[in-house]
């Protein structure tokens, strides 16, 4: 059985969102034949409404985010991708010979770099809404999403900052300096 928990940012908590939520996450079931586990955000700024999709299951970890001026048309677009990517994952997955474990994917927010004959180059560039949180939950994210930089806004300051795995192994921690 699969774990769908939805947050309210800015929006007073609503059982028919949820339920929505629930029925739109309900063929990523389907498609994984496997449990997952989804933190689901909706939040409304101004006149943005957003949804954001924090998806983990065995060898797979997606986020995604849409932002719109309706909120049920944002969760109807966040839970395509989502769905696009958990269908790429399952391919790749049925490509791969049995017993060996499927890359994890990241969704949503990115930049993907390719290598190619005359060394790497951008192939993808998304934008994305930095989430605010404290140092040690964008280090946790370094984990769950199994990459080496993640950009966030420190709650603490309300700064844009960036943690980084360093090559001996430890965390690092960078935000701009105060003038």
């Amino acid at each position: 059985m699969s774990n769908i928990s939805v947050t309210f940012r800015h929006i007073d908590p609503s059982q028919p969102l949820k339920d929505y939520v629930s029925e739109k996450l309900g063929k990523v079931q389907k498609i994984l034949d496997d449990s997952f586990e989804a933190n689901v955000t909706l939040s409304v700024e101004k006149y943005r409404h957003i949804a954001e999709v924090f998806l983990t299951a065995r060898g797979i970890t997606i986020k995604a985010f849409e932002s719109t001026d309706n909120l049920y048309s944002a969760i109807d677009l966040v839970c395509d991708k989502v769905e696009r990517q958990t269908k790429k994952y399952r391919e790749k997955k049925k490509e791969k010979s049995p017993g060996v474990p499927a890359e994890p994917i990241v969704s949503g927010s990115s930049l993907t770099i390719s290598e190619g004959e005359e060394g790497p180059r951008i192939v993808r560039h998304d934008n994305f809404i930095p989430k605010p949180m404290s140092v040690e939950d964008a280090a946790h994210y370094l984990d769950i999403l199994r990459v080496d930089v993640f950009m966030f806004v420190n709650q603490e300051t309300n700064q844009p900052s960036v943690v980084f795995r360093q090559q001996d192994g430890n965390i690092g921690f960078t935000e701009p300096m105060a003038r």
